[in-house]
């Protein structure tokens, strides 16, 4: 098969638009877009080097955002993603692995499925916004941000992610309807309802939230796919540390031999020092947890919810992020849960080459206890390049 006709294709297409966005950039136009291409080169081994498998991706992102009037806007935003290499081959259906579309509508398209060569399209925004000073309208496909930590939010009912999927910085978005009103003293109510064909997967709450002695706080209400929800959050500091929390209780609807309650906290403290220096502790409890957690599926290994942001019961994050120059960082981070002394070592490397150009280097490597050893599981390595527009 030849796979070139399928980039080149694809490339001259997105060189097309960017043409026709540049030519026009100098007139008034009720159209707007932005993006990004990259590419990245992934090697994962195990133990050895020496045995490895790759996996390559191009990945395309374009924001399309439009002007309709002076508070009516909307937006189209389309993911590409192009995968080849040998761990696509010795990975089992993963065309339909990627191409799981959980929305109202079905707006991923599988463009190539073959052994080897994957090529997907995704549509994760579609929506038209409606913005005044006291309303603001969305309908359509969009994120709602409820969470406030860096890393676990049990308070993100409608587009949980998983944090190992480090190339989805946009992160999921829901087929909804979302209204907020803003109340005086940075006081505002929202309400939210995510569609789904599947009744138990629809999800409806509101958020509160306002401010008292220099901290943020919400509470929030609903009803969550087979459960009932109640929980909360706030945002403020100790002295100089950030502090940070959210919780989510969950209530089964009915009673039966697969439900059970769940209560989901996260707490988080970070703080910025004078030398450039950034640093972060997050911890996550989940009370009914599945321990569920198979290594060699890479950033694909498990399914992600509000009530589910980690398999194990305690769940620590660790990072410390140190800026060297304007254009160039170092971050290392780990998680950690005491169940088989699981241990995910993830170091990265930001530097921005030039405007507009970004190269980024990272790696997952994975420890835990196996048949009455301390062994390394799987090490995922990460170049990735990133040209935005």
């Amino acid at each position: 098969m030849n796979y070139t006709k399928y980039i080149f294709t694809l490339f001259l297409s997105f060189s097309s638009i960017l043409i026709n966005a540049q030519t026009n950039d100098s007139k008034p136009s009720w159209v707007e877009l932005q993006g990004y291409i990259k590419y990245i080169q992934n090697t994962t081994f195990v133990q050895k080097i020496d045995s490895n498998a790759s996996t390559n991706l191009i990945h395309n992102r374009l924001n399309f955002k439009f002007n309709i009037a002076p508070k009516f806007s909307g937006r189209l935003e389309v993911r590409n993603r192009i995968f080849y290499g040998e761990q696509i081959e010795q990975t089992p259906n993963f065309g339909g692995l990627i191409n799981q579309d959980n929305g109202f509508f079905d707006l991923s398209h599988l463009w190539v499925n073959e052994k080897s060569f994957v090529a997907q399209s995704t549509v994760d925004r579609m929506l038209l916004q409606y913005s005044d000073e006291k309303w603001e309208v969305i309908i359509g496909r969009q994120r709602i941000n409820w969470g406030i930590n860096n890393v676990w939010n049990p308070n993100d009912l409608f587009n949980a992610f998983n944090l190992l999927e480090f190339d989805y910085e946009e992160r999921p978005g829901s087929d909804a309807v979302r209204i907020q009103h803003n109340l005086q003293h940075n006081t505002s109510f929202e309400l939210a309802y995510k569609a789904s064909k599947n009744s138990e997967e629809q999800i409806a709450a509101v958020l509160y939230k306002w401010n008292r002695k220099k901290y943020d706080f919400q509470l929030l209400s609903g009803i969550y796919q087979t459960d009932f929800v109640v929980g909360g959050g706030w945002a403020g500091s100790i002295k100089e540390a950030g502090f940070k929390g959210e919780m989510s209780y969950f209530i089964p609807k009915q009673n039966s031999l697969d439900s059970s309650e769940n209560f989901c906290l996260s707490l988080m403290v970070d703080q910025t020092y004078k030398n450039d220096w950034y640093l972060a502790l997050t911890m996550l409890y989940n009370s009914n947890h599945t321990n569920d957690f198979m290594i060699g599926k890479g950033i694909y290994n498990f399914n992600v919810s509000a009530k589910m942001l980690f398999p194990f019961e305690y769940n620590f994050h660790f990072m410390a992020l140190k800026t060297i120059s304007p254009i160039s960082s170092f971050n290392f981070s780990f998680i950690y849960s005491p169940v088989k002394n699981t241990l995910i070592l993830i170091p990265s490397f930001a530097w921005n080459v030039a405007t507009n150009f970004d190269l980024d280097f990272m790696a997952q490597s994975f420890f835990a206890d196996q048949a009455n050893s301390y062994k390394n599981l799987e090490t995922n390595i990460f170049i990735r390049s990133r040209w935005s527009f």
